[in-house]
């Protein structure tokens, strides 16, 4: 409990002192971020590319990315109780990749507009900058967003409560510059991981509501001392910890202005 103690003193003081005015250090990282995520995706390419047979390949060379098998074989049990856990982990694969980083996505349309194609496809709402109605799909799954670039559309608020977004979507949600208000409602495959990546990616954020996301303890509240601008911060304490309590009341005195909001959990069977 001293060591977060001491790591939530420590970001204040570096914020509070700062050589850097105008949070330049934020700007710099919100603009390495698509590069980043863009290095991943050819990183994972070319490691998926290593593996596929080609005719001019030597049959006793095994195709591997290392020559050594990484981890020991996994039969496939697909017994009566099992066949619903296999079903289940491939569904969740297959999401998984389907929301993995797209970086000609962002090359065409850029992050605002490539990150609003990304959620309202899959049932979430935006909001651009200027405007006080929020993009959704209709009925039929349609919705009317530019197909190219145009700098007028500003991403400023996400909604996407209750969707099915996993880490590996969080990478499509990269360079918005100007994102005040999120909502991750009842998101239940937010870990502590994705939100260390969120207080990474969105330092000038002022609503952030993660409520219902069970996954989340204080390790990850922790990481959110990088978010100096936020004013108000909605969570769910789901196993009624005191640690979790603590955590955000550490918040609320290393950010200024800050409003913590701690909703209880419903009993757990």
């Amino acid at each position: 409990m001293l060591a977060r103690q001491l790591a939530f003193t420590r970001g204040k003081q570096l914020c509070k002192y700062s050589r850097f005015p105008d949070d330049v250090l934020a700007q710099v990282a919100r603009s390495y971020s698509v590069e980043h995520e863009k290095r991943l995706h050819e990183w994972r390419e070319n490691e998926l590319n290593s593996v596929i047979p080609r005719p001019e390949d030597d049959p006793e060379k095994p195709k591997k990315f290392f020559w050594f098998p990484t981890g020991a074989l996994k039969e496939t049990d697909f017994s009566f109780g099992n066949i619903s856990k296999w079903f289940k982990h491939n569904k969740a694969e297959y999401v998984k990749f389907n929301q993995s980083f797209n970086p000609m996505r962002h090359e065409i349309l850029g992050a605002d507009l490539a990150t609003a194609h990304f959620l309202v496809h899959r049932g979430g709402l935006v909001r651009f900058k200027g405007n006080t109605c929020w993009m959704e799909r209709n009925k039929e799954g349609l919705y009317e967003l530019p197909c190219s670039y145009d700098p007028s559309y500003i991403l400023e608020a996400v909604d996407v409560n209750g969707f099915d977004l996993h880490y590996e979507g969080l990478s499509n949600l990269c360079g918005l510059r100007k994102l005040k208000w999120l909502s991750l409602k009842d998101c239940k495959n937010i870990d502590d991981w994705g939100l260390d990546k969120i207080s990474a990616e969105f330092p000038e954020l002022e609503y952030l509501d993660i409520s219902g996301c069970k996954k989340i303890t204080e390790r990850g509240l922790e990481s959110l001392y990088r978010m100096m601008n936020l004013k108000e911060l909605i969570v769910t304490n789901c196993n009624k910890s005191v640690a979790f309590e603590l955590a955000c009341f550490m918040l609320e005195d290393c950010t200024p202005g800050l409003t913590c909001e701690i909703l209880m959990g419903k009993n757990q069977d």
